[in-house]
């Protein structure tokens, strides 16, 4: 097929890490890769995911394929999807274009984990969205939870994500500083993704990196950013997956005990360690192992809302 494609999208992003929904009624899908990349990459409307919306198969309310722009192609899971689609259910015509009611209180997405629900809650501060996470910690198990050590730092592997503390970064490579995010902590990074590669935990090259730091006192609350694919410049401030990735790294090193406990992390704003926003990861663990995870995030907004054209060959 040769020609121009238009579709709609929303553009939106949870604490800097940046979505755009597509409407997948109108693509072929062959092309919706190629299109999805289309609009992530610039010169196009630019984003960290894309999110092709379609007609739900398995009794949810709505249907994602999620790709990545450093993967190049689908993943399984992004948790500041879920989130900007609530908002973009709430605030655009997508609702109504998915015949979706705005007054729901619980949204059953269909990702490729499985059915993922975000469901409004009380809090403290009001109300908010939380993600339930539990699908993807039960597909991080299935691929392998386990401490490694990478490029001499000890780290720990959540399924396809690597996830590093800040402290034993610095500890093997003390010029590092991820407060400025200056040259030699990027070369670091560089480097442990291209030894997590290397010892081939994953069939694909790594493209979801995780670092946190946290606060001497009090082990549940820290620092994160989500530098995914250093060389190619894709740094997240926020990342939900990443987030729930650190919150079960928390738990298998045994720095959070069992029960139901709350990790809050700081993220967004500029692309360094921390940020003025928060992330809330709720998690239950029972033996040593977390066996439900939900998140919410303090800042989710809607950008813009248009048409987008891209050409076929």
């Amino acid at each position: 097929m040769h020609g121009v494609v238009e579709l709609d999208f929303v553009k939106g992003h949870m604490g800097g890490n940046e979505i755009v929904l597509l409407d997948g009624n109108a693509m072929d899908n062959e092309r919706c890769v190629e299109a999805a990349l289309s609009a992530l990459d610039s010169p196009g409307i630019r984003g960290d995911q894309a999110g092709i919306l379609e007609k739900p198969t398995r009794g949810g309310d709505i249907k994602v394929k999620i790709v990545d722009r450093s993967a190049r192609d689908f993943i399984p899971m992004c948790g500041g999807l879920t989130q900007v689609l609530w908002k973009a259910l709430a605030e655009t015509d997508v609702a109504k274009r998915y015949h979706i009611p705005k007054s729901l209180k619980q949204l059953v997405i269909e990702t490729d984990v499985g059915l993922v629900r975000v469901s409004l809650k009380t809090t403290r501060d009001g109300t908010a969205a939380f993600t339930d996470m539990t699908r993807f910690v039960e597909e991080c198990y299935r691929l392998g939870v386990s401490s490694i050590e990478v490029a001499g730092v000890k780290s720990v592997r959540v399924g396809r994500v690597l996830v590093a503390d800040v402290c034993e970064i610095q500890r093997a490579y003390p010029e590092t500083d991820f407060d400025v995010m200056n040259s030699e902590a990027k070369e670091v990074l560089i480097k442990m993704q291209a030894d997590f590669d290397g010892q081939r935990f994953l069939d694909t090259v790594n493209t979801d990196f995780a670092l946190f730091s946290m606060y001497l006192d009090d082990p549940t609350h820290g620092r994160v950013l989500f530098p995914h694919n250093v060389k190619g410049g894709h740094i997240e401030p926020s990342c939900g997956t990443g987030s729930v990735a650190i919150a079960v790294a928390l738990a298998e090193t045994s720095r959070v005990g069992d029960g139901t406990v709350s990790v809050r992390l700081d993220s967004g704003g500029l692309l360094v360690l921390g940020g003025p926003e928060t992330t809330e990861v709720l998690l239950v663990k029972r033996e040593g192992k977390v066996t439900e995870a939900e998140f919410t995030h303090s800042l989710v907004e809607i950008l813009c809302t248009g048409r987008i054209w891209f050409r076929v060959r």
